[in-house]
């Protein structure tokens, strides 16, 4: 379905039309369900993005020699993986480390980011990152010589987008976004419709959920759910 379709079969759903429900109430909507949506797809696939991104979920930085500290600008919701690039060219994942990690084995973490080489940990604070150890010129290319992949919410559709374009979930569950667009109407306007789509809601995000958490079966199975979907979604 296209913004178009879903507007109007929102507007359908709660029995309303543009002069009730402006089109800049409606896009609210709209992008708050997407936005909703995408935040629970995360939760069975971690590795999921809008398709509407114009740009993949990644970015680099060019590091400095033996400073550990360095800030990601991009927006993101959670970083997947981290990589540096040797003096060869050769890329290497570096581990995530965290402060309770680092008072269970007695680390000063300080003095592990003082240390310089290829870095083999990162931890993270906010949008802040440390590495250690430290990069330096003879283990690490400094240009663009860290990779990050992260996580981000939807794309916010704005008036400026055509109406053609396509939300970036799978279509078969297109028509959740509009159930959900339209619920903040109903609940004022249209009160004898909350529970029924409200169950509509919960019934079609299980099937969505249940998609997303089982795509492509034949890599390996995990032991929990969340680890399965995890999996699959790479």
């Amino acid at each position: 379905m296209t913004i178009s379709q879903i507007n109007t079969r929102a507007r359908l759903l709660g029995d309303t039309d543009s002069t009730a429900l402006t089109d800049a109430n409606l896009l609210v909507s709209v992008n708050l369900a997407i936005e909703d949506l995408i935040s629970q797809i995360h939760e069975v696939c971690p590795t999921y993005d809008d398709e509407n991104f114009a740009n993949i979920a990644s970015g680099t930085i060019t590091l400095e020699e033996a400073v550990s500290k360095y800030t990601i600008t991009d927006k993101f919701l959670n970083i997947l993986e981290i990589k540096v690039k040797d003096v060869d060219g050769a890329w290497h994942f570096v581990t995530p480390y965290s402060l309770a990690e680092a008072q269970r084995d007695g680390v000063i973490l300080e003095t592990k980011e003082a240390n310089t080489g290829l870095p083999l940990t990162y931890r993270k604070m906010g949008r802040t990152i440390w590495l250690a150890p430290a990069p330096t010129a003879a283990s690490v290319t400094l240009t663009a010589g860290l990779k990050f992949v992260y996580t981000r919410t939807s794309y916010q559709i704005t008036s400026d987008d055509d109406e053609t374009l396509v939300p970036g979930i799978a279509s078969p569950y297109h028509d959740l976004i509009c159930y959900k667009a339209i619920l903040p109407y109903c609940l004022s306007y249209k009160k004898d419709r909350v529970a029924l789509y409200e169950k509509k809601i919960m019934e079609r995000t299980a099937q969505m959920l249940s998609f997303y958490a089982n795509l492509q079966k034949d890599k390996f199975n995990r032991m929990t759910v969340s680890q399965l979907a995890a999996d699959n979604c790479e």
